[in-house]
């Protein structure tokens, strides 16, 4: 009976922790220059190097070869652009 009190209890346990999530917030905002479009991403040249952005908020065309700061958030390499600042 023991057994399965502390076999119940640990399931509690760890079921409990896993439930918790916690809200990590992912949003960068990067600054550079929209050098050019390669298919449907586009390259930001920063300080850092170039970044690949893409977005389905915001027409970046209206941006190539302009100095923005783009604000999103990754998914893989690529920074998906919710807004230009």
């Amino acid at each position: 009976m023991k057994k399965i009190f502390l076999i119940l209890l640990f399931s509690v346990l760890v079921l409990s922790s896993c439930s918790e999530t916690k809200k990590i917030d992912a949003t960068v905002t990067k600054t550079g220059t929209v050098t050019m479009k390669v298919g449907e991403e586009y390259l930001l040249k920063t300080n850092d190097g170039i970044v690949n952005i893409t977005s389905n908020k915001v027409n970046l065309d209206n941006y190539l070869k302009q100095k923005i700061s783009v604000t999103g958030q990754f998914s893989g390499s690529t920074l998906y652009v919710d807004k230009v600042n």
